[in-house]
């Protein structure tokens, strides 16, 4: 009764009861060593100044730009609704 049957433990996975193996390495790092969150507030602020102070100025450019050609546009429509705008609108309208 030397032979393998239904009722013989085998072992677990990695275990069959071959040869161990040669030359695997494993590495681990012990949880008590770890610190995930080390410098995360720290960095989040200063990481997040230095993101924005190097695209101010994709953003500053064209934000000027546009808020001037807005208050020239609302100018010149109040402008319009006065006694001179009008007179000057009828002019232009007439040729």
């Amino acid at each position: 009764m030397g032979g393998v049957g239904a009722k013989t433990y085998m072992g677990w996975w990695g275990n069959m009861g071959s040869p161990a193996q040669k030359y695997i390495t494993t590495y681990s790092v012990s949880p008590y060593a770890t610190k995930p969150f080390k410098g995360a507030a720290y960095n989040a602020v200063f990481n997040t100044f230095r993101r924005t102070k190097n695209q101010a100025l994709f953003v500053i450019i064209p934000g000027v730009i546009v808020w001037n050609i807005y208050a020239q546009a609302r100018d010149y429509n109040e402008y319009l609704y006065t006694k001179a705008g009008r007179e000057e609108l009828e002019i232009a309208n007439a040729a």
